[in-house]
C-alpha cells in the first residue's frame, strides 16, 4: 500500500533526513523490490506468527523496521528505501523457530555468510546494514528469548494460530498423531489445550479431555516436547503445570493412554512413559492387541496430589448387566466395544452380541465395568472366553474401579472354519 500510494523511489540519494528515512520503509525501488520484500515478509512472517502470535510477529516487525532503518541511516544517511529489515528479520525468525537445536547452527552460519557476501559485493546497492540489524534481531529473539515476552517456561492457552508449530512438534515424534491433532485443531478443538512457551517461542503441547462419565476425571491429551527441549525437565514441568490447573476445575485424577507402538523394534513413547512413570504415574491397565496385533493399550493413573479427597458412596444398586450392543473402538483394528445397561441381576444378550461382532468381522470384543458389577458376574465372562484386562482404580469414586474385559474373537472364527 505505502508503494501505491508513495510511489517508487527512483533516486534515493534524494532523500534528504532521518524522516525520510523512516517514511522509506513503505517505499521501494520498483515494484520487483517491492514483490521480493512482502514474497519475504510472508513467508517468514507465516512461520514467525505461528511460533509467537500474531501481536508479537507486529512487535517484532516493527523493531526491526526501527532499529534496522536507525542502523543504516547512521552509516550511509537517508538515501535508502524498504521493508527490507522487516523481511531479514521475520525470515531469519521463522528459519530458526521451525529448526532444531543442530540445524539451527548451520542456518546461522548460511545467515551470516549471506550478508558477508551482501557487504562484500552490494553495500553500495543495497541496505546491508538494514538486513544485518533485522536477522540479527529475528535470530537472538529465537536463540536468547523473546525481547516480548516472558524467559521462563509458562503455559498457556492454546490459540488456533499455534496448530502449525505444534502439530510440527508432534510429527517429530508421529506423523499420524500430527495429521489427526491438526484436523481436530483447525475444526476448533482447543478446549483444554495448552502450549508450553518460553522466551515467545512454542517448545510444547498438553492438555486434558475431561471424562464423559464422571466429572472429576480427566484423561491428558495431545501431549508432547520439541526434540530440541527433550531431558531438561520441561515434560516433567509442563505435566506439573497442567496439574495444577486441573486442581482448580476439581480433578481429582489424571488417567493416560498410550500404547506400546514401535518402530524398527524401536518403542516410540518409550521417553513419554519413562517422563510419567518419574512423574509418580503407575501403569493400570495393559490391553494386548487392542490398537492391532501386537500392539497394546496402556494407561497410567496418577492421582492429582493436590487434590482433597472427601468420604464418596460406594456401589450401584444393580449389579446385572444386559448387553444391548457394539460399537468400534476407536484407533483401534478390528476392536468392538460392547454397550451395557444395568439390571438388578444376571448377564442377558452376551452370546447375541458376541455372535453379531464376530459376523461384522471384529477380532476382539472388550467390556468396560464398575468394580462392583464385574466382580459379581466374573464366572460368567470367564466362561465366555473373557480374561481381565486390568482396572483402572478409583475411577467412578474412591472403591469404586473401572474393569476392562476382552475376548479374542479370532480362535473363535478359526474354529467355525474347520
Amino acid at each position: 500500500m505505502g508503494h501505491a500510494a508513495l510511489g517508487p523511489v527512483r533516486n534515493p540519494a534524494a532523500l534528504a533526513d532521518l524522516g525520510d528515512a523512516i517514511l522509506g520503509v513503505l517505499r521501494h525501488g520498483g515494484s520487483g523490490h517491492l514483490l521480493f520484500n512482502l514474497v519475504m515478509i510472508a513467508v517468514g512472517g507465516a512461520q514467525t506468527e505461528r511460533a509467537i502470535g500474531s501481536l508479537r510477529m507486529l512487535g517484532l516487525a516493527a523493531l526491526c523496521a526501527g532499529a534496522g532503518t536507525l542502523a543504516q541511516y547512521a552509516v550511509t544517511g537517508p538515501a535508502f528505501v524498504g521493508a527490507s529489515g522487516i523481511a531479514y528479520g521475520l525470515v531469519c525468525h521463522g528459519l530458526l523457530a521451525a529448526a532444531g537445536s543442530r540445524a539451527r547452527l548451520w542456518l546461522i552460519a548460511g545467515i551470516m555468510a549471506v550478508l558477508f557476501l551482501e557487504a562484500l559485493f552490494l553495500f553500495d546497492r543495497v541496505s546491508v546494514v538494514t538486513h544485518a540489524v533485522g536477522a540479527l534481531i529475528g535470530g537472538s529473539n529465537v536463540m536468547f528469548g523473546s525481547l516480548f515476552g516472558s524467559k521462563g517456561p509458562v503455559l498457556k492457552p492454546m490459540k488456533l494460530t499455534h496448530a502449525g508449530r505444534v502439530a510440527a512438534i508432534i510429527e517429530e515424534t508421529d506423523e499420524d498423531d500430527a495429521l489427526e491433532a491438526e484436523q481436530g485443531f483447525l475444526a476448533g478443538d482447543l478446549e483444554g489445550m495448552f502450549v508450553l512457551m518460553r522466551g515467545g517461542e512454542v517448545i510444547g503441547v498438553t492438555g486434558y479431555a475431561l471424562d464423559e462419565q464422571v466429572p472429576d476425571v480427566a484423561w491428558l491429551s495431545w501431549t508432547y516436547l520439541t526434540e530440541a527441549e527433550t531431558g531438561a525437565g520441561l515434560g516433567g514441568w509442563m505435566l506439573n503445570a497442567l496439574l495444577g490447573k486441573l486442581k482448580a476445575l476439581g480433578i481429582r485424577k489424571l488417567f493416560i493412554a498410550t500404547s506400546d507402538y514401535a518402530e524398527d523394534g524401536v518403542p516410540i513413547y518409550a521417553a513419554a512413559h519413562r517422563m510419567y512413570e518419574e512423574f509418580g504415574a503407575e501403569i493400570e491397565l495393559t490391553v494386548p492387541d487392542y490398537h492391532a496385533p501386537g500392539e497394546a493399550r496402556i494407561v497410567y493413573g496418577l492421582e492429582n496430589p493436590e487434590f482433597e479427597h472427601k468420604p464418596e458412596p460406594g456401589e450401584h444398586p444393580e449389579i446385572g448387566l444386559a448387553i444391548t450392543g457394539a460399537a468400534r473402538e476407536p484407533e483401534t483394528d478390528g476392536t468392538a466395544g460392547l454397550i451395557w445397561e444395568g439390571r438388578p441381576a444376571g448377564i442377558a444378550g452376551l452370546d447375541d452380541q458376541l455372535e453379531k461382532v464376530r459376523r461384522d468381522g471384529a477380532r476382539m470384543a472388550v467390556l468396560v465395568l464398575p468394580s462392583d458389577i464385574s466382580e459379581a458376574n466374573a464366572a460368567a465372562f470367564e466362561s465366555h472366553a473373557f480374561g481381565k484386562c486390568g482396572r483402572l482404580s478409583d475411577y467412578f469414586a474412591r472403591g469404586l474401579h473401572q474393569d476392562w474385559w476382552s475376548c479374542s474373537l479370532e480362535a473363535d472364527r478359526a474354529a467355525t472354519k474347520n
